[in-house]
């Protein structure tokens, strides 16, 4: 690794750079890799978040410069920033600044689920198909998200702002940036409140994100936005399901029609991913066959297709997958180390292009149709009075707490971090103030 590629690295380490679009994986990692090519991430498939684009419109300089300098770091060639072709309005701009730069350009693709898949969006910008259980670097690939390279763009700069959007039923639906460690009835009071009595949310998204009802919860710098619903809403209810609920119901109705297999994406990359026959397992209460069965989760992206969309029954083998991994990781199993890893490499499927899902059809599905708008950008100014900084806002070890209760913080001071032998990287005040409560989970800080 080069003197500048280290750098690049250790300050996106220090400003606490991590992934921007739900997982939050810290940023440095990537940059020490070595990659052909730099893709921008910009697909922003999950329905009605559009934080994203956004930032594209209006700060796209900023993420060119922060992919030219990833770019330098891991040696890459050519950068890609794939974006879907419908974004009208931001792409002559992206283009015309593409122009003005060495070896980036611009992909326009179909509006589908999961575009943003990493895996998928490798492979639509390169024809390589990420081998089963590892990552884009495998391919010579680094995928980052355009409010991570943003970040990136801002040497050393800690940070402590976060963009989100606010869709849903509230009543002037936005995408603005806040500091980290507000919580989202803050957020949604910028957006005028809501529109009904009794609200849920889905955080990160309705296909991937969590369904929360505590809106005391705060935005952490992995935060992408929140959809707001009714309790009663039918998404709420259908991703709320136990597992005793959707493990009972999947027992008694799953006909094995494996249309949860034919659209899984991950599926028609040539993985052995096939949640029809992990449902198989909700027939088992153990032994070999069960054990087998759950093996074919091991590949799930967990983007939801298949319960949200695929399954004729309305049923969850998202979840039975999910369910399945985690009784696998107990017993440290995971893809490498399974029956399946037969070494063999995968193949895309021969009608993966006629499989894919039109976000348009999708929205009727979810039952989001009424909320299907724009969330315009907002300069709405945020000045709580008080964040609470979670201390695990990362892939990774938890930050340990750096201060104490009744110390004063400026703007950007370190709050927490990890040891440097330990993936992670540090949180910082998001406000100036005084240190409030202190433990394991969080650090407040009351203006």
């Amino acid at each position: 690794m080069s003197d500048s590629s280290a750098e690049f690295s250790r300050n996106l380490r220090a400003a606490g750079v991590v992934g921007a679009g739900g997982a939050g994986f810290p940023s440095y990692v990537k940059a020490q890799g070595r990659a052909e090519y730099a893709i921008v991430n910009a697909a922003e498939c999950e329905p009605l978040l559009k934080k994203d684009q956004k930032i594209l419109e209006y700060f796209p300089e900023k993420v060119f410069y922060g992919l030219e300098m990833l770019m330098k770091s891991v040696g890459a060639k050519q950068g890609i920033i794939g974006i879907k072709k419908k974004h009208e309005r931001v792409i002559p701009r992206l283009e015309e600044i593409a122009k003005t730069r060495k070896n980036i350009s611009v992909l326009k693709m179909g509006d589908y689920y999961p575009a943003g898949d990493e895996q998928c969006l490798v492979f639509e910008a390169t024809g390589r198909v990420v081998p089963p259980g590892g990552i884009p670097l495998d391919v010579g690939c680094v995928v980052s998200n355009v409010e991570t390279l943003y970040n990136a763009a801002f040497p050393g700069r800690p940070v402590t702002e976060k963009f989100i959007t606010v869709n849903g039923a509230v009543k002037k639906p936005a995408t603005f940036r806040v500091p980290v460690g507000i919580t989202w009835r803050e957020a949604a009071e910028i957006c005028g409140g809501f529109t009904i009595k009794d609200p849920a949310y889905i955080d990160g998204g309705p296909m991937m994100g969590r369904v929360m009802t505590d809106f005391e919860a705060p935005v952490t710098k992995a935060s992408a936005g929140i959809i707001v619903l009714a309790k009663n809403h039918p998404l709420i209810v259908k991703k709320a399901q136990s597992r005793a609920v959707f493990s009972r119901i999947g027992r008694s109705t799953c006909d094995q029609c494996s249309f949860c297999t034919e659209f899984c994406p991950r599926y028609l990359l040539g993985h052995n991913v096939q949640p029809h026959r992990v449902m198989r397992t909700l027939l088992f209460s153990g032994g070999p066959e069960h054990k087998l069965h759950s093996q074919y989760g091991l590949l799930c992206c967990e983007c939801s297709l298949c319960s949200l969309y695929s399954c004729p029954e309305g049923l969850n083998p998202r979840e039975a997958c999910v369910a399945a991994k985690s009784d696998l990781r107990d017993v440290k199993i995971g893809f490498k180390n399974s029956s399946l890893n037969t070494g063999r490499k995968a193949e895309p499927h021969p009608v993966r292009d006629f499989r894919k899902v039109p976000v348009s059809k999708l929205v009727k599905r979810l039952g989001l149709e009424d909320y299907n708008k724009d969330a315009p950008w907002s300069e709405a100014v945020c000045k709580p009075s008080r964040v609470k900084i979670l201390m695990s806002q990362h892939i990774g070890a938890p930050c340990i707490p750096s201060v104490k209760e009744g110390q004063k913080v400026e703007k950007g001071a370190v709050v927490g971090d990890v040891p440097a032998d330990k993936l992670g990287c540090p949180v910082h005040a998001s406000i100036p103030g005084t240190v409030g409560r202190v433990n394991e989970k969080y650090v407040e800080i009351i203006a």
